[in-house]
């Protein structure tokens, strides 16, 4: 099960990757278009309109695609369209759907487009670039940008600056990693590169997390990895450090809890009041106890999203709070964390509630 999560989340950490350090990874990847970007005009994320042409891949969820409108630095109006998909797995399709994307974007906006596919796969001989179709003397040729991640020196990866490196290196390190140990002796030499770069407060932890998500660790050395956080964050008082998602569940349950038993024992007073005081405040307070835990879950799973993927829609909301089992909002956890958007959550959310 772990193995399948695990394969499932990779694409998850792209999406991430790609949203918050767009820039920094255009440098690192594709340099000579990076000088061409007028950066200080900014970029757009254009995830609606790509989802509207968004082919589906016969392998499964195993792409992340990602559309940004961008200016050149000629100082006009002319605008460009990149389009980054990250591809983790080979697909005898990938060629076609990487020139159905261009064809149908060109159809739509009518302006020039870059396509770049990270190769994240550990397949040295898959190399995709391009698409070709001949008949009858009518002929197409397609080449996109390619950036195959095995071909990378791990060790210029590991002395560059920008804080994607880390990143490419920790998939690096996850796609040729043999023993749950080294994983772990991975994950801590690359947070420690993260705390010794003079990156921003928000860097670091957004780096952190991003390192968590690339490599799994199972329970047991995911707990000696929140040892050496506590020690990092004593010698450098750095109350940064926490994982986001872990965060968020706990301080969601804390929350609800105590709301919950606030709630039980008021409840258990009043009752006392009425059938004895003693009886009724132990009554309250066990209501209250399981009213808090559900409470304290619900809020955890909002905080999750929210933290994750922004503002959560009122029905989804309205959804959550309606559950009331235990175990089915333990299950929504992972649920949560492996979606990759709250449309993709919202959608298996009513799936499961259907079933």
């Amino acid at each position: 099960m772990r193995n399948h999560r695990r394969r499932r989340d990779q694409d998850n950490p792209w999406k991430t990757l790609i949203t918050l350090f767009f820039p920094q990874l255009i440098q690192l990847i594709h340099p000579e278009l990076y000088a061409l970007i007028d950066w200080q005009r900014g970029y757009q994320f254009l995830d609606s309109e790509l989802r509207k042409i968004a082919p589906r891949s016969r392998t499964g969820r195993q792409t992340v695609d990602k559309l940004v409108q961008v200016y050149l630095r000629d100082g006009s109006e002319y605008w460009i369209l990149i389009h980054i998909e990250a591809q983790s797995h080979p697909d005898p399709d990938f060629e076609a759907r990487m020139f159905t994307y261009y064809a149908t974007l060109w159809i739509l906006y009518r302006r020039p487009i870059v396509s770049i596919a990270i190769l994240a796969d550990n397949d040295p001989n898959w190399r995709p670039s391009a698409f070709t179709q001949s008949l009858g003397g009518c002929r197409v040729e397609f080449n996109f940008y390619t950036v195959k991640l095995l071909d990378m020196d791990e060790e210029q990866l590991l002395n560059d600056p920008n804080p994607c490196a880390l990143i490419l290196a920790a998939f690096r390190r996850a796609m040729r990693a043999d023993t749950a140990e080294f994983m772990l002796a991975s994950r801590i030499e690359l947070v420690r590169l993260a705390l010794d770069r003079g990156y921003t407060e928000e860097q670091v932890e957004q780096l952190i997390r991003l390192l968590e998500w690339v490599m799994v660790l199972p329970e047991v050395l995911e707990e000696r990895y929140e040892q050496f956080l506590e020690e990092v964050k004593r010698e450098q008082n750095t109350p940064y450090l926490s994982v986001l998602e872990r965060k968020a569940l706990r301080e969601g349950w804390e929350q609800g809890v105590q709301k919950g038993l606030q709630e039980g024992h008021e409840k258990g007073l009043q009752e006392g009041h009425e059938k004895g005081l003693q009886e009724g405040h132990e009554k309250g307070l066990q209501e209250g106890r399981a009213q808090g835990l559900q409470e304290g879950l619900q809020e955890g799973i909002l905080t999750l999203l929210r933290t994750l993927y922004g503002a959560v829609p009122a029905e989804v909301e309205a959804q959550l709070r309606a559950i009331r089992d235990v175990a089915t909002l333990n299950a929504l956890y992972p649920l949560a964390v492996s979606a990759g958007s709250l449309e993709n959550f919202a959608q298996q959310l009513a799936q499961q509630q259907g079933d």
